[in-house]
C-alpha cells in the first residue's frame, strides 16, 4: 500500500488527470466522434433514433441523481452543524464526561473538517455546467436533409458524448462526499464513545474546586436624629415674656378644706420654681 491509498483511505480526494491521462482522453474523446459521423444507420433509422434517445435519458438520469443526493446531502450536513456547535460549547464550558479535553477536541476537529469537505463537494455537484443536447436548430436542419433520422441520430449521439465528461464529474463529486459523511457518522460514533470508553477504564471528572471564603465587613453608622419641631406640650405655653405659663389645674383632694389645698398649691409651686441642687429656695413656707 502507496501512501497515495493510504490519504486517501484516511481522506478521500480527486485526484487529478496526469498530462499523459489527459492527451489520451482527448485523443478517445476524438476517435469516439470520429466513429459516431462515421457511422451507417441504414439498416434501422428509427431504432437507431430510439437507442440514441435512451442513451441521452440515461445521462440526463445520472445528473439528476447526482444532483439529488447532493441535496440531501447538504439537508444532512445542515442538521450536523448544531450539533457540532453544541459539542464545542459543552467542551469549553466543562460540561462534558470524562474523556481528556485534548482527545475529545481532537475528535471533534476530525468531524468537523469531514463534514466542511462533504459540504464542498456537494456543492461543487450542484455546481451548473455546460452540456450539449439537439436542439430546435438541429431538429429543423435534420428535416430539411434527405434523411432525417440519421442525422437525428448522429447529433444526439454527439451531444451525449461530449457532455459525458461533465456528467462524469459530477458522479464523481457525489461518491467523494458520500464517503467524506461515512467517516463523519464514523467519527460523531467515536466522539459520543469517548466518555463511556474513558469512564470504564476508570477516569472521573475532577471535583469542582469550593469557591473561597470571603469576609463580608459591615458598618454600621449611627445618624443624629434631626431636632424636633414638635410645639410644646400645652402644660407648658410660652407667656408673652419669655417665661413659661403653667395652664394645667392640679387636681385638689376631694374633701380637703379651702385653707389645705391653697397651702398645697402654693408648695408645689415654689417646688417647681427651685431650680435642681438648690438647698434653699426663697419665698413664703
Amino acid at each position: 500500500m502507496n501512501w497515495r491509498r493510504l490519504v486517501d483511505l484516511v481522506f478521500p480526494y480527486i485526484e487529478p488527470l496526469t498530462t499523459a491521462e489527459k492527451i489520451a482522453e482527448e485523443q478517445r474523446l476524438r476517435r469516439d466522434i470520429a466513429a459516431i459521423e462515421a457511422a451507417d444507420f441504414t439498416r434501422s433509422d428509427e431504432r437507431a433514433l430510439d437507442e440514441a434517445q435512451k442513451v441521452s435519458a440515461t445521462e440526463i438520469e445520472r445528473v439528476r441523481t447526482a444532483e439529488g443526493k447532493a441535496t440531501t446531502y447538504l439537508a444532512v450536513l445542515a442538521a450536523l452543524v448544531p450539533v457540532i456547535i453544541t459539542l464545542q460549547a459543552a467542551n469549553w464550558e466543562k460540561k462534558a464526561g470524562p474523556a481528556p479535553d485534548a482527545a475529545r477536541l481532537f475528535v471533534l476537529a476530525v468531524a468537523t473538517v469531514y463534514v466542511a469537505a462533504a459540504g464542498f463537494h456537494a456543492f461543487k455537484t450542484l455546481q451548473v455546467q455546460g452540456f450539449q443536447r439537439v436542439g430546435e436548430a438541429e431538429i429543423a436542419a435534420a428535416w430539411q436533409s434527405q434523411k432525417p433520422l440519421r442525422r437525428l441520430t448522429r447529433g444526439t449521439l454527439l451531444a451525449t458524448r461530449r457532455s459525458r465528461d461533465a456528467v462524469n464529474a459530477k458522479i464523481t463529486r457525489i461518491r467523494v462526499t458520500h464517503e467524506h459523511l461515512l467517516r463523519a457518522f464514523g467519527t460523531f460514533v467515536l466522539l459520543l464513545l469517548l466518555d463511556p470508553l474513558f469512564y470504564a477504564m476508570g477516569f472521573r471528572n475532577a471535583a469542582p474546586d469550593a469557591p473561597a471564603a470571603k469576609n463580608v465587613v459591615v458598618e454600621h453608622r449611627r445618624v443624629a436624629a434631626p431636632p424636633s419641631t414638635a410645639p410644646p406640650p400645652p402644660s407648658q405655653r410660652q407667656s408673652p415674656a419669655g417665661s413659661l405659663e403653667r395652664t394645667s389645674a392640679r387636681p385638689q383632694s376631694v374633701g380637703a378644706s379651702p385653707t389645705v389645698a391653697r397651702k398645697v398649691e402654693s408648695a408645689a409651686d415654689q417646688a417647681q420654681d427651685c431650680p435642681a441642687g438648690a438647698k434653699e429656695c426663697s419665698g413664703p413656707r
